[in-house]
C-alpha cells in the first residue's frame, strides 16, 4: 500500500502540468483556496518548494447569488500583492463563470447531520447551510415519535458501533445521527415512562427524577385518550414554528440578493399568510366550525391533557390573523402571481406535521400489540393492564375480569418459548419500523416542508489539489 501510494503521488505530480496553462518558460495554475488558507499557500509556494521566481496573486472572489449571477467588486488589498515585491492588485474580479466549491463548516456535534443534507444536495456557495438546523430538529422529531428508553438505548448502541467500528465517513455520519436520535428517544422515553412499550417501574420515571410535572402520556390507553388529540395539536404548532424558520431564512436570503422590497413580496407574504391563517384557526372566530379539541386539549377539565387554561384566542386576534392572511395574499399576487395557486400551502404544510403524532400512536400501538400477544391484558377501571403469568390469569378469571387476550406466557413451557420468540421478533420489527417510519417521516418533513422554503442545493464539493498521505511520509 505504501508503494501504491508513493507511485500514485508521483503520477499526479507528473500529470499536474496538463491542468496548467504552460509556455516554454512559465506556467500558470489557477484554483480555489479557502480564505483562511491563502497565507499558508503563499508561504508554501514561495518557500524552498519552488526553485525559481514565482508570483502569487489572490484574485478576489465576486459575490455569487443563488441564480449564478456574479457581481463585480472593487478591491485594493495589500494582501493581494505579488510576492516578488509587486504592487497590490486593484479591482481584481473573478476571471471565469465557474461557481466556487463548498467547504461545509459545521460544529463537530452537528457535522454527522451533513449526510442528511447531502442526501438532497450539497448547499451552493451562496446558500445557507441547514445542517445545524437539521441537527436541532431531526433528533427531537425522531425522539418524540418513538419515545422509548429501551429502543433509544438500542439506537445509541447501533450508532456507537457505526461511529467507532467503520472507517467510511458515511457510516460514521450515520452513526452520529443514530447516537443523537437514540439519545432523544431515550429522553422522551423517560418522560413517557416507557421501555419496550411497558411501564416497568412502580411509579413513572419522572417521579424518581423529581420531574413529575413533566410526566407525559402517548394517549394509547383509554384513560389517557385526550393526550392523543393533544399531540396532534402539538404537532401542528411544531410545524408552524418549523415553517416560520424556513420562511425567515428565505426572507433573509431575498434581502441579501434582491433587496427588502422583493423579500417582502416573495417571502414576507408567506410569513403573513402562514401566521395569519393559524391565528385565525386558533381563535374563537367561527369557533363552531372548527374541531373542538383545538380548544380543549390545553384548557381545563377532563378533556385537557395538560391543563394550561387555553380556551382559544380572542375573536379580535382571529380578525387580525385573517387580515394578515389577506394582506400576505395580496403581496404574493403583486410579487409572484404564479404562486397564488399554492396559497393553501400555509395550511396544508402545517397539517402535514400531524404525521408526528400519527407515527407516535402507530409505533405505540405496534409495541402494545406485540406485548398483548406475549403477556396478555385485561381491562380494569377503564384501562388495560398486562397479565404476564398463568397464576395472574387464573386469579382474574375467577374474579370475572374482562380479558382482552390471555397471552402466550400464560400457556406453560410451550407458551413461554413461543412468547419469547414473538417478543424478540416483534420488538425487532418495531425497532426497524422506528427507522423506516419515524426516521423517514422526520426526514420528509425536513426535505419537503422545511427545505422547500429556502433551499435548492446543487453545490460541488471542494476537492483540494494533492494527496493525503496515509502509508508514506514526505521524506524521500
Amino acid at each position: 500500500m505504501a508503494a501504491e501510494e508513493y507511485l500514485t503521488i508521483e503520477a499526479q505530480k507528473r500529470e499536474a502540468p496538463l491542468s496548467f496553462a504552460t509556455t516554454t518558460n512559465a506556467f500558470v495554475a489557477e484554483g480555489w483556496v479557502p480564505t483562511e488558507r491563502v497565507s499558508e499557500l503563499r508561504e508554501a509556494v514561495t518557500g524552498e518548494a519552488v526553485a525559481g521566481p514565482v508570483d502569487v496573486d489572490e484574485i478576489k472572489r465576486a459575490q455569487f447569488t443563488s441564480d449564478g449571477e456574479a457581481h463585480v467588486e472593487s478591491h485594493n488589498d495589500e494582501a493581494t500583492a505579488a510576492t516578488d515585491g509587486g504592487e497590490p492588485v486593484d479591482d481584481a474580479v473573478v476571471t471565469s463563470n465557474e461557481k466556487p466549491p463548498v467547504v461545509q463548516d459545521n460544529p463537530g456535534v452537528a457535522k454527522p447531520f451533513e449526510v442528511l443534507v447531502e442526501a438532497v444536495s450539497r448547499p451552493r456557495y451562496s446558500e445557507f447551510d441547514p445542517t445545524a438546523l437539521v441537527f436541532l430538529t431531526f433528533p427531537i422529531m425522531f425522539g418524540f415519535m418513538i419515545g422509548d428508553v429501551a429502543y433509544g438505548l438500542l439506537y445509541m448502541l447501533i450508532g456507537y458501533v457505526l461511529y467507532t467500528r467503520f472507517e467510511s465517513s458515511g457510516f460514521k455520519s450515520m452513526g452520529g445521527v443514530a447516537l443523537w436520535a437514540g439519545g432523544f428517544t431515550t429522553v422522551f422515553g423517560v418522560l413517557y415512562d416507557e421501555a419496550f412499550g411497558l411501564h416497568p417501574f412502580p411509579q413513572p420515571m419522572p417521579e424518581y427524577l423529581g420531574l413529575g410535572f413533566l410526566q407525559l402520556h402517548k394517549g394509547l390507553k383509554p384513560y389517557y385518550a385526550e393526550w392523543a388529540l393533544a399531540w396532534f395539536v402539538v404537532s401542528i404548532l411544531a410545524g408552524v414554528i418549523h415553517l416560520n424558520m424556513g420562511y425567515i431564512l428565505s426572507f433573509i436570503e431575498d434581502v441579501d440578493l434582491h433587496g427588502l422590497k422583493e423579500a417582502v413580496y416573495e417571502s414576507g407574504s408567506w410569513l403573513l399568510m402562514l401566521n395569519g391563517v393559524w391565528l385565525f384557526i386558533f381563535s374563537d372566530l367561527f369557533r363552531g366550525s372548527k374541531p373542538e379539541f383545538l380548544f380543549t386539549a390545553f384548557n381545563t377539565g377532563s378533556a385537557a391533557a395538560i391543563p394550561l387554561g387555553f380556551d382559544g384566542l380572542s375573536a379580535t386576534v382571529g380578525i387580525v390573523g385573517g387580515g394578515a392572511f389577506l394582506i400576505g395574499l395580496l403581496l404574493l399576487a403583486i410579487g409572484a402571481p404564479m404562486e397564488i395557486v399554492e396559497f393553501l400551502n400555509v395550511l396544508v404544510n402545517a397539517l402535514s406535521y400531524t404525521r408526528l403524532a400519527a407515527v407516535l400512536l402507530a409505533k405505540a400501538g405496534t409495541a402494545f400489540a406485540v406485548n398483548l400477544i406475549v403477556f396478555g391484558a385485561y381491562f380494569n377501571g377503564g384501562n388495560f393492564h398486562f397479565i404476564f403469568t398463568a397464576e395472574k390469569l387464573s386469579h382474574l378469571q375467577a374474579e370475572g375480569a374482562e380479558i382482552m387476550f390471555a397471552g402466550l406466557t400464560t400457556g406453560g413451557i410451550t407458551g413461554l418459548l413461543g412468547g419469547a420468540l414473538v417478543l424478540l421478533v416483534g420488538h425487532t420489527v418495531v425497532l426497524a419500523l422506528g427507522v423506516t417510519s419515524a426516521g423517514l417521516q422526520a426526514v420528509r418533513l425536513e426535505y419537503v416542508e422545511f427545505f422547500g422554503k429556502f433551499y435548492e442545493g446543487g453545490g460541488r464539493e471542494y476537492t483540494p489539489f494533492g494527496y493525503t498521505r496515509t502509508h508514506t511520509t514526505t521524506d524521500e
